[in-house]
């Protein structure tokens, strides 16, 4: 069998890497968990990378690329409404951030603010345009009432985002509830939708909370 590739070596690396991330946090993976889940000598990850901290540029990457398709893909598809449209890409979303969640919260860790806010400036960076285009929709369906489809994108993202940093640190599922009704109806607002009509937010929640009620 012909020996891999300097570039395949790298990304089997970074794929295993993230995978103990995700399993055991990265604080608790170290550079042996990682050279055995691959089956080769320790050394051999420092003949690609100094340290276990260099492979978190790479996977935020990965983790951005995933986004950016998902994003693509919910857009692409023919025959949706506005607010259905809306759902798809709340969907694809959440689904990237529920596959990688261990290594979000380690983002979210102050220490790392810097990887945090750049993280989240290029997922705005994606998501305002895609979102654009659904306010534009919404209003062309008149399912929507704005005279700034771009702002509202905007403010929708910056509501959810600054919302989330009210989360408590170990919430409890009554608190992703009612964090989740809040954005729905901040967000109907905004776009100038009737109250309720954006039931597709509860996508953002863990799929054994979709549907739960709050008081």
């Amino acid at each position: 069998m012909p020996s891999k590739s300097a570039p395949e070596r790298r990304t089997d690396f970074v794929a295993a890497a993230r995978e103990l991330f995700e399993e055991k946090g990265f604080e608790n993976t170290s550079v042996d968990d990682i050279a055995t889940r691959l089956g080769v000598a320790k050394g051999l990850f420092y003949y690609y990378f100094e340290s276990k901290e260099m492979l978190l540029d790479l996977i935020m990457e990965q983790m951005m690329s995933e986004i950016e398709s998902a994003i693509a893909a919910s857009m692409e598809k023919k025959g949706l409404t506005a607010i259905e449209r809306l759902g798809e890409l709340i969907k694809c979303s959440a689904d990237v951030t529920f596959r990688s969640r261990t290594m979000l919260g380690y983002f979210h860790k102050e220490r790392n603010r810097s990887l945090r806010f750049t993280m989240e400036k290029k997922a705005l960076e994606m998501m305002i345009p895609a979102l654009e285009r659904i306010v534009r929709q919404g209003i062309e369906e008149k399912v929507f009432d704005t005279p700034y489809p771009r702002e509202a994108a905007g403010a929708m993202l910056f509501v959810s985002t600054g919302m989330k940093e009210l989360k408590p640190a170990e919430p409890s599922a009554d608190d992703l509830v009612r964090l989740n009704r809040a954005m729905q109806l901040y967000a109907e607002r905004i776009v100038g939708a009737a109250p309720g009509s954006l039931h597709v937010y509860n996508l953002m929640l863990p799929p054994e909370l979709r549907g739960a009620k709050h008081d």
